[in-house]
């Protein structure tokens, strides 16, 4: 080809390639936060969309501090008979296009986890804007209700909660973060069960605080009378809720799923049973352990926990210098931490609800009996009995050795 020929062809790709085609500029978006499904009396759903709004953010004015009256979030629903619908009916309420990509948290009302969370993984994974990275979070009630409240001192509550729920999964683990993508690896296990964290508006609940909450007046007080707090896990099986745990049986299932990061764990004090003289640890590392074993007439779990933590707070009146009174403490923090897993598996035997992916464990143990096992294992699962042995061991006692009035 000549010079001349690559010339011009090098100019009709670059008018061919030139500009993009189907770009939309950003002032003709709504940049999302956080989303809510409901599930209606009529049997239709409700979406709803918490949408940033740029210019309260900027101007710093979204918290209530200047001379706006603006918050940085607004909320509105669509009712319709799939989401996708409802997607598309916001473009009758709103000037401009919905865009999920930004989303941190979907929160999931109470009747529709009852109803099955099938069509909200089926969205997740068929459109090309939304994440399944996306945090899940379980709401008692409406989850357009709980979008519409406010969470100082942040001004974005969909943001504010993603952060609260990444956390506390570093740092507590009793209700371990799930997002989308894990629900549908939960689907497809064998097990199909997984724990989602359920959030809940606590403290005063009249008209008038409710209703505060709404709106800017909420960021000129000190201490709010509502909190929107994680407080329980909701456990579902093939993908819809069948009950809920509490704190302690929720770190108890934490334990046997394997999810412990870091953890504290207050423990009584074995010198005066019947004071309540309670220690802390913070728990560093937790080396959890899971070995299937098989009986002549059922299934036994072996749970060998490892947990090394500081000492960061105690009012046992012991020697702390002795070797002795280490190893009472660290008999007490494994009683408490067995105690901690017995309490959650009583309450998953109890659900028949195998959220701690106990089924996945036994097939690829015993490949060649689960053929057999699987079509009953929800009779099979709340036969299974726990081993369960705890080593714990404190690692810095701190730099008061004795505590102040103790032993000599």
């Amino acid at each position: 080809m000549s010079q001349l020929g690559r010339f011009i062809f090098a100019l009709v790709i670059l008018f061919i390639l030139a500009g993009c085609w189907n770009r939309v500029e950003l002032n003709e978006l709504w940049v999302t936060a956080a989303t809510g499904v409901d599930m209606m009396d009529d049997g239709q759903w409700m979406m709803s969309y918490q949408i940033i709004i740029p210019s309260s953010l900027a101007s710093g004015t979204g918290g209530g501090t200047g001379g706006s009256s603006q918050p940085a979030s607004h909320v509105f629903s669509v009712k319709s008979k799939t989401y996708n619908q409802a997607l598309s009916y916001s473009n009758l309420k709103t000037s401009r296009q919905i865009y999920l990509a930004h989303n941190r948290v979907v929160f999931i009302g109470k009747r529709a986890a009852e109803k099955g969370m099938d069509r909200l993984i089926d969205f997740y994974l068929r459109n090309t804007e939304a994440r399944e990275m996306v945090n899940m979070i379980v709401t008692d009630g409406l989850a357009s209700d709980l979008l519409k409240k406010l969470l100082p001192p942040d001004k974005l509550q969909g943001a504010a909660m993603a952060e609260l729920v990444d956390k506390e999964s570093d740092i507590l683990s009793v209700f371990p973060k799930v997002r989308v993508y894990d629900f549908v690896l939960s689907m497809d296990s064998d097990s199909k069960s997984i724990g989602v964290p359920v959030a809940e508006m606590i403290g005063e609940r009249d008209y008038q605080d409710e209703k505060e909450a709404e709106s800017l007046d909420v960021f000129k007080k000190t201490s709010a009378p509502l909190k929107l707090a994680l407080t329980k896990l909701a456990i579902f099986q093939n993908g819809k809720l069948k009950g809920f745990l509490g704190k302690e049986e929720s770190l108890g299932v934490s334990y046997l799923s394997q999810k412990v990061n870091n953890t504290e764990i207050s423990f009584p004090c074995s010198e005066q049973p019947g004071r309540e003289m309670y220690s802390s640890i913070l728990v560093n590392s937790a080396n959890i352990k899971l070995t299937p074993r098989k009986t002549s007439s059922h299934y036994t779990m072996q749970v060998r926990v490892k947990i090394n933590g500081t000492l960061n707070e105690t009012t046992c009146t012991k020697d702390m210098s002795k070797t002795q009174t280490m190893h009472d403490l660290e008999e007490e923090i494994a009683k408490e931490v067995t105690s901690t897993i017995n309490e959650g598996w009583a309450k998953l035997q109890e659900l028949g609800v195998d959220a701690t992916g106990f089924a996945d464990r036994i097939h690829r143990k015993f490949p060649g009996e689960w053929e057999t096992v699987k079509s009953n294992w929800d009779q099979e699962f709340k036969k299974i009995e726990l081993d369960i042995r705890v080593e714990a061991r404190i690692q810095r006692p701190g730099l008061l050795q004795k505590h102040i009035g103790s032993q000599s």
